[in-house]
C-alpha cells in the first residue's frame, strides 16, 4: 500500500504506519490538539463543550500529534449524548477520510503543525471507576457527565445496596425543598 488509514487503533509500531510512501493517516474525532486520546467524544460532552469535530492527521510517534490535513467541526447539542454524537461523527468521518485521501492523491493540502498551549484538554480511556456520579457537582456538570457516558460505558451510583447505571437525566426547575440535586 502507498497509503494507509486507521480509525480507532492502538498505538502501531512506527515499522508499520511509516511503510507507507505516502504515508499512514488517522481518523480522529476532536479538533485537535484538543481531547488527544481514547475517550474524545465523551469528554468532550462532559466537559459541556458546544462544539466538536474531526481531524485527519500524519500519524507519528507520540499519540495524536502528527500533523493535521483536514478538520470538520460539529455542534455538540444540549440533547446529545456520546452515543448519538458518535453516531454523527462516524457518517461525517467517512466524508473527510475520503476527502483526505483525494487531498493526498493530489497533493492538495497544507499539513498544519500541531500547536501544544497550555489549556489542552486531554481525553484518556474511561475505566468503571471514572463513571461515578458525584452528587455534589452542580446539576449542569451531573447532566453532561451522564450524557457524556451514555450509552456506553455508562455513568453509575450507588444507592443503599444497589448500584444503578444512568442513562439519561433531564434538567427540571422544581419547587422541591432540599438539596440541590434531588433523585425521583
Amino acid at each position: 500500500a502507498n497509503l494507509q488509514v486507521v480509525v480507532a487503533f492502538r498505538m502501531l509500531p512506527e515499522v508499520v504506519w511509516a511503510m507507507p510512501e505516502y504515508g499512514t493517516f488517522n481518523l480522529h474525532a476532536s479538533l485537535l490538539p484538543q481531547y488527544r486520546g481514547a475517550a474524545p467524544i465523551n469528554w468532550a460532552i462532559i466537559h459541556g463543550e458546544k462544539e466538536t469535530g474531526l481531524t485527519t492527521f500524519f500519524i507519528r510517534h507520540e499519540i495524536d500529534t502528527g500533523n493535521i490535513i483536514k478538520q470538520v467541526e460539529e455542534p455538540i447539542y444540549s440533547e446529545d449524548t456520546a452515543g448519538s454524537l458518535h453516531d454523527r461523527l462516524m457518517i461525517r468521518g467517512a466524508d473527510i477520510v475520503v476527502d483526505t485521501i483525494k487531498a493526498i492523491e493530489k497533493g492538495d493540502y497544507t499539513p498544519i503543525a500541531q500547536r501544544d498551549s497550555g489549556d489542552l484538554r486531554k481525553a484518556p480511556k474511561i475505566f468503571k471507576e471514572d463513571c461515578i456520579i458525584d452528587w455534589e457537582r452542580p446539576a449542569e456538570e451531573v447532566h453532561d457527565f451522564v450524557r457524556g457516558l451514555s450509552p456506553y460505558p455508562g455513568a453509575r451510583t450507588q444507592i443503599h445496596d444497589t448500584q444503578y447505571k444512568i442513562l439519561l437525566t433531564k434538567k427540571i426547575q422544581s419547587k422541591i425543598e432540599g438539596p440541590p440535586i434531588t433523585i425521583l
